[in-house]
């Protein structure tokens, strides 16, 4: 459970959701892309994703069993799994969770196939739910959330990046699958359209300011989250730090950091520099202060579900989002 001290008990619902994406991680062959999948799971991840389709579910349905809504649970967690895969081979990344990543250990063809593969077996579990909807709504999702990535990939370098276009992107290749999550899980719980929505909305904002403290981490965090440091610097990424920080440093730190976001090769000293920058400019707090507006709009659209343990833990998520540490 990284960085979501105040939510790590896992309830049945979780163990069993969490039971059946290592039963699935063990099922595919023919090596490697059954090792290669295993391997990736083996090392975790925060798993929020199946959470919020869970805590959704059981917000608005206490007595249904979990095996309904697990298929679903577990098909957004493969997706995501399988985005990272592929953003990795993108990224030419060599490091995810504190391992080799897909790419780097096995190659872009078995990553590729890998991602695939992920993709296929998530389709086939949302497919055959006897809520129709749900198909759509995870494919969407899925479109969204490429279409984030695409937009992102434009905008590498753009130091005239703004903010609402930077929050269009996190909110298409973060914040839709997180809605998605919330959405699927209300109708799985058989909640009213006003429930549903309000579920989706809390997902939505929720995925942003989750993003926006990833974008910040990256900066600030050290390699015991399991891959190095600003990488985002490295890859020419404009987040809203950055974006912040050229508005608002001197303009002979603005020149600095504009310069070394255009080289296409960084050295250690040119990172060091642009996050001394970044952070003398006040960005990284001002940064933390739009993902906990965030998570609060977040919170207040729970308010019209009943008083229940899965809408305290939504809440607990929500707050913890913006407390994992720096």
């Amino acid at each position: 459970m990284n960085g979501f001290h105040e939510v790590e008990d896992y309830n049945s619902d979780l163990d069993f959701v969490e039971s059946e994406i290592v039963m699935i991680a063990g099922s595919f062959a023919p090596h490697p892309l059954g090792t290669a999948f295993k391997e990736l799971i083996a090392v975790g991840g925060k798993r929020i994703r199946p959470m919020l389709v869970v805590l959704s579910f059981r917000s608005l349905n206490a007595e249904r069993d979990i095996s309904y809504a697990a298929p679903i649970a577990v098909a957004v967690e493969l997706i995501h799994t399988a985005t990272l895969i592929h953003d990795d081979i993108i990224d030419r990344s060599y490091k995810r969770r504190g391992v080799e990543t897909v790419f780097k250990k096995w190659g872009e063809e078995v990553a590729i196939l890998a991602g695939d593969l992920l993709f296929s077996k998530s389709f086939g579990l949302v497919g055959v739910h006897e809520i129709n909807e749900l198909t759509e709504i995870i494919s969407n999702a899925c479109i969204r959330l490429t279409e984030g990535e695409m937009l992102e990939y434009r905008h590498t370098q753009n130091l005239g990046l703004t903010e609402e276009v930077y929050l269009e992107v996190i909110e298409r290749k973060t914040a839709t699958l997180f809605e998605a999550c919330a959405r699927c899980g209300a109708l799985l719980g058989g909640g009213k359209k006003e429930e549903v929505n309000a579920l989706a909305k809390f997902g939505n904002y929720l995925g942003v300011s989750f993003q926006i403290i990833d974008d910040v981490l990256d900066l600030t965090a050290d390699d015991k989250f399991g891959k190095p440091k600003a990488i985002d610097i490295r890859e020419g990424k404009v987040t809203i730090a950055v974006i912040h920080s050229l508005k608002n440093s001197s303009p002979e730190d603005r020149k600095t950091l504009e310069s070394i976001i255009k080289k296409k090769v960084k050295s250690k000293n040119d990172i060091k520099k642009a996050t001394e920058i970044i952070t003398g400019s006040g960005s990284i707090d001002y940064a933390f202060k739009r993902a906990k507006y965030y998570s609060e709009k977040a919170k207040e659209e729970l308010k019209i579900l009943p008083e229940s343990e899965p809408k305290n833990k939504l809440l607990k998520i929500a707050d913890s989002v913006v407390i994992r540490p720096f």
